[in-house]
């Protein structure tokens, strides 16, 4: 198991550890209208100690002036300026050694008041504690800080196995409503800054034995199936692990034949409404007002090996972080493990490090709860040893105008589809979507752009010194518009890399030259490229095509090629319009890797000195290659010895012919020397007769094997 998997075990144990310690949650809802009344903490009436000493005083009267202040109606509950020694307690995630915060309540403090957690070697321990059924709450100014540099991580604390130590948190929220973090620090944690988590109850574990086959109509009446199970009797919501809670699901399903089951709900044994196609670890089903029992349908044809899990879960619901900071935690900056709403806005996430995962915000639930809609906005993220960002799943975010600086930036898999990514500035780091979503007017400086989606849409990008890698994994996975492309210090090895399955981009330009080839990958007969220009491309190594169709493409080049651009893969490809401008060697053709078949139309080849090694145009092996309805000039030439377009290799005629096939037909190619323009008599043995037809030659000549075909040729001074 991985040490994220682990961690959030672990939390949920001992969260079932710690239910129901005190009275029963509830959710309060605020209707006073009022301005807020302030309660200043009066230290010694409650034995508090603002000097960073008496740990359990300290920490058992906050929480007895937390509750009193909320019983007398006080709003704002304003901390002295100190440091306060929050106890370590007698065992992991000791309820009584935490703040634990009370509904209705702003728990403030100033820039220079700190809640030091007392040092200990637990595997797990919350600092301040928002609970379930604790709503209304605002934490709002101070600096948290975890036992890291001081903490015993061997376990002295502690009987059991010591662990990761990955559970120390700074502030915990358990399903809380409606909390709003502002002007926060949480520092030096051994976990998270921040755990913004759902709240788990068991409720039963249900066998085969209590299920027969059959199915619900829509009018609540029983009917009867051999691909469908229903509970022999109602459920109903007489456990006291309902208490106060609004939302069930059902989890770890065996002997299903789908993630999905519907559920039934009645009133006094009458039918009153039911939701379908609830989702495994996905969905939750809320209570409806006035249900007293339901009855689930699941997917199965095997009672011998049926069995579920029912809860009481639900997620932390309208949460909002702002204008705060976590830093030099361990774990994580800020944990979302079950949310309905959370913005985070305006915050710096840095220097995580210790444990994995250690990013700045994690948002992973593992099957648990939902993750859904999610705001991260106007952050700054810097020096996060696992990242600044990942998504691992959930469901529909926003991330727009952060900062990211990390090596690893952001990360979304295919498990939180639904996220649109904008206005982001990406530094020296990697950018990788999956899943389903949209990325639009981002920046990108020295950095790695990983598109692996099975739908998704990149537009609008400017990429400097960065790579452009496309590995969709279904076809036309990748929408790709409006991407320019620059390299000022040739440090970027690919500009573009196109992958396995088909894409479809369009106006993307680069420019400036690249360590290697400023494309890459093999592509495939369906890539489709619309308005692709290329300046400045690596010309020494060679520019390697991927396979497709190029519409309306520019390629130039402004420096000595050697190789030029370059086709040395199997696969199709076809240039429709394209222009390609050189100083001397415009492309190579070969079949190093597998035989090109390669079409030209309708397009214009351009060199502006005189012609490169070998020729301009240099074909060495192909399957099949033809040139139609085009142009080609070069009307700078002060050498005449070397060809336009020269078909196998130098000395190549008593070689084995590797062209298969080539056409010439009805171009026009016009230079300022009689140079060859078209030069085959090196093609080698057994090369097939090339057909060379309707074309106009000006100022140029040809010399051509005995066997092609020389028709309907026009040449001219």
């Amino acid at each position: 198991m991985t040490s994220k998997a682990l961690g959030i075990l672990i939390f949920f144990i001992l969260s079932f550890q710690s239910l129901h310690v005190g009275a029963a949650p509830s959710v309060e809802a605020s209707t006073q209208t009022a301005v807020p009344t302030t309660y200043n903490l009066e230290l010694s009436r409650w034995n508090v100690y603002n000097d960073g000493t008496h740990p359990i005083e300290t920490t058992n009267g906050i929480n007895q002036a937390l509750q009193w202040a909320h019983n007398q109606g006080y709003r704002i509950f304003k901390m002295p300026t100190g440091k306060y020694l929050i106890s370590k307690g007698n065992s992991p995630n000791d309820p009584q050694a935490q703040i634990n915060m009370v509904s209705n309540m702003t728990f403030l403090l100033d820039d220079s008041t700190i809640i030091q957690k007392e040092s200990n070697g637990f595997e797990g321990y919350r600092t301040i504690n928002v609970g379930y059924g604790v709503n209304n709450v605002t934490l709002k100014g101070g600096t948290y800080q975890g036992d890291k540099q001081s903490h015993n991580f061997s376990g002295k604390d502690q009987s059991y196995s010591t662990g990761t130590h990955e559970s120390g948190i700074g502030i915990f929220s358990e399903g809380a409503y409606n909390l709003t973090i502002d002007g926060v620090k949480t520092f030096n944690f051994t976990g998270d800054g921040i755990t913004i988590s759902g709240s788990i109850v068991g409720i039963a574990g249900l066998y085969g034995k209590s299920y027969v086959y059959g199915d619900i109509d829509n009018k609540g009446n029983f009917i009867n199936s051999t691909s469908k199970i229903r509970s022999k009797i109602a459920l109903d919501f007489t456990n006291p692990n309902y208490v106060g809670r609004k939302y069930f699901v059902f989890e770890q399903p065996q002997g299903v034949n789908s993630n999905k089951y519907d559920v039934y709900f009645y009133s006094k044994g009458k039918y009153l409404s039911s939701v379908k196609q609830v989702r495994f670890g996905v969905d939750l089903v809320q209570i409806p007002v006035g249900a007293d029992t339901f009855n689930p349908v699941f997917s199965s044809n095997d009672l011998n090996n049926f069995f579920v899990k029912l809860f009481s879960n639900d997620v932390s619901r309208n949460i909002i972080i702002k204008n705060s900071e976590s830093a030099f935690n361990r774990r994580q900056g800020i944990s979302i493990v079950g949310v309905d709403g959370i913005e985070i806005s305006n915050s710096k996430f840095h220097d995580i490090s210790g444990t994995a995962p250690q990013y700045g915000i994690d948002a992973e639930a593992q099957g648990f709860f939902p993750n859904n809609n999610l705001i991260i906005k106007n952050n700054h993220f810097y020096n996060n040893t696992g990242g600044d960002i990942v998504f691992a799943d959930g469901n529909t975010a926003s991330i727009t105008d952060n900062l990211f600086e990390s090596n690893l930036c952001l990360y979304i898999w295919k498990a939180f589809p639904n996220t649109t990514i904008t206005y982001n500035t990406f530094n020296n780091g990697s950018f990788t979507m999956g899943g389903t979503g949209v990325a639009d007017q981002n920046k990108f400086n020295n950095s790695q752009v990983n598109l692996s989606a099975t739908n998704n849409t990149f537009t609008n990008a400017t990429l400097n010194n960065s790579t452009l890698n496309l590995n969709n994994t279904d076809p036309f996975g990748s929408k790709v518009e409006n991407v320019t492309i620059t390299n000022t210090n040739s440090t970027s090895p690919r500009s573009l890399n196109v992958g396995n399955n088909p894409v479809h981009l369009s106006n993307i330009t680069i420019k400036g030259l690249t360590t290697l080839s400023a494309l890459a990958g093999k592509g495939t007969d369906k890539n489709i490229y619309d308005n692709l220009i290329v300046q400045d491309f690596n010309a020494f190594n060679g520019t390697i095509f991927p396979a497709g169709t190029y519409n309306n493409c520019k390629f130039s080049s402004t420096t000595t090629e050697s190789v030029g651009l370059l086709f040395n893969q199997p696969g199709k490809y076809t240039f429709n319009n394209c222009t390609f401008n050189a100083l001397g060697k415009i492309f190579t053709i070969n079949n190093l890797y597998g035989e090109p078949d390669v079409n030209f139309n309708n397009s214009n080849f351009t060199i502006s000195k005189d012609v490169g090694y070998a020729a301009a145009i240099y074909i060495q092996g192909a399957k099949q290659l033809s040139f139609l309805n085009s142009t080609f000039t070069a009307n700078n030439l002060t050498l005449k010895s070397t060809p336009f377009i020269k078909l196998g290799s130098i000395g190549g005629s008593t070689k084995l012919a590797q062209v298969k096939s080539f056409t010439f037909k009805n171009n026009t190619l016009k230079t300022n020397k009689d140079l060859i323009g078209i030069h085959s008599i090196d093609a080698g043995t057994g090369a097939p007769a090339y057909t060379i037809s309707s074309n106009i030659f000006v100022g140029a000549k040809f010399n051509l094997k005995s066997n092609d075909i020389n028709k309907d040729n026009e040449l001219t001074q």
